[in-house]
């Protein structure tokens, strides 16, 4: 089975300044791939150290993606480290330059010489071309590792790693083995309870790897097999999946890159319902994420932040001696907030949202964290 390795270059990246995005979208695109990634290592804009990864990279992996490095100031490194440890003059390349030339052309931007750095590459190398900027990626073969260099920009280097994936004949090699993952999210119940349903549900089956990890409330399963044959790896795992989404039931709401809102959007428009958001301590985020989905305006009425008692009761009528006898964190309050924005907008549904976000406005009887949330459908 191909194995590999994605090295993230870039010393902003090693110090935390920015997230590193990257490794994970090249990491899930070789696995759907068919190809195992083993390891992820981030190495800053150094030569020795580069060259000191790249080796051990080609020690233990078949393939060796980088991310970062082509660019045109001296930070940018990875071309002549690359062609330094595989052996190989850096020599210009009619290809990329043509590349670099047309791409500065749709720019309107006629001063290419700043840009000719990037036109060099490792003699033999195959060019990798930019749709989306000037810096150019190619893939070589160093002893028996692929090494595959990609810009660092994350939308330059999305659709070169998918182009590369798809023409590159160095992957007819995968049917030697397969590796392949689902994904399916849950909502409701504690992780320890969700992994302890999904490993049940298997009965000890070796042949597929379970984990959970958390994110933002949700709790998601990834399920992991490897066979020799893709087909057999696809059979094991639509089988794994199928156990385990039967065990969990309802709680399951979306699977792969579908998300919580998604889901919300789905359901609206099965059952053909409107609604609308009123929101205290949540600040818009609720209006914020369904309004994330393109055509949510024929479901999604009205997002109303009422953030004071006195936005309470001017916009949404909730009556202020409700306020004063159970106070705006209450269940009484979220549901007279529900009320009152479904019966403004007209909406089949009306949510209200009320809490203690902190770090301050709590009391022993309200603590932070505390929210609730009404929810009134119809009648």
């Amino acid at each position: 089975m191909t194995s590999a390795e994605i090295i993230t270059i870039g010393t902003e990246i090693v110090l935390g300044q920015i997230e590193n995005t990257n490794s994970s979208h090249i990491a899930r695109a070789l696995t759907e791939r068919g190809i195992q990634v083993l390891y992820q290592t981030s190495v800053g804009d150094d030569k020795e150290l580069l060259k000191s990864v790249l080796k051990i990279a080609a020690s233990r992996v078949d393939m060796i993606v980088t991310t970062g490095g082509l660019g045109l100031t001296e930070n940018d490194i990875t071309r002549e480290v690359v062609s330094g440890v595989c052996g190989l003059r850096l020599v210009h390349n009619k290809e990329a330059s043509m590349r670099i030339q047309e791409f500065m052309n749709d720019q309107h931007a006629y001063n290419v010489d700043i840009h000719n750095k990037q036109s060099f590459i490792p003699e033999g190398a195959v060019v990798i071309t930019n749709e989306n900027g000037s810096a150019i990626g190619f893939a070589l073969r160093h002893n028996n590792t692929e090494i595959v260099c990609l810009p660092g920009v994350p939308r330059e280097m999305q659709s070169m790693v998918k182009k590369y994936l798809a023409v590159h004949p160095f992957h007819r090699r995968i049917e030697e083995g397969c590796t392949l993952t689902r994904s399916f999210h849950t909502f409701g119940i504690p992780e320890a309870r969700v992994e302890e349903i999904a490993k049940g549900s298997l009965s000890n089956r070796t042949d597929i790897k379970v984990m959970t990890r958390v994110h933002d409330g949700i709790v998601t399963v990834d399920i992991h097999t490897t066979a020799q044959r893709r087909a057999d790896a696809g059979k094991l795992i639509c089988d794994a999946e199928r156990v385990i989404l039967n065990a969990l039931g309802n709680v399951v709401f979306g699977v792969g890159g579908e998300t919580l809102e998604y889901a919300v959007f789905e359901l609206l428009k099965r059952h053909n319902k409107t609604i609308a958001v009123a929101e205290s301590c949540t600040g818009g985020l609720v209006s914020d994420k369904l309004t994330n989905m393109p055509g949510v305006s024929e479901y999604f009425l009205e997002g109303v932040v009422a953030y004071s008692n006195k936005a309470k009761v001017d916009i949404l009528g909730v009556p202020g001696e409700l306020i004063n006898r159970n106070g705006a964190v209450s269940s009484q309050v979220a549901m007279a907030m529900a009320e009152g924005i479904k019966k403004m907008s007209s909406a089949n549904i009306g949510v209200g949202i009320t809490g203690i976000a902190g770090p301050t406005g709590a009391t022993k009887e309200k603590p932070v964290g505390l929210v609730y949330i009404g929810v009134v459908v119809d009648d």
